[in-house]
């Protein structure tokens, strides 16, 4: 789910951890790449449903192939 408070997004979703440093959070059909800041999260987040609030002026939208 994907929702709007006031200044900030919020995301809710599984999250999973890639090799490279980034993550994966699949919210219904879509799957949100992040690059992930030092340090990581903990490896015990790895599949488990999280919620991810940031300001709305920091989100950006890349176009990304796979």
């Amino acid at each position: 789910m994907v929702g709007e408070d006031g200044d900030r997004t919020t995301f809710r979703g599984r999250l999973s951890l890639t090799g490279d440093g980034g993550a994966v959070l699949e919210v219904a059909d879509a799957q949100i790449l992040f690059d992930l800041a030092d340090p990581p999260p903990p490896v015990t987040v790895k599949e488990t449903w999280v919620e991810i609030s940031v300001e709305r002026n920091r989100v950006s939208l890349f176009p990304y192939l796979l």
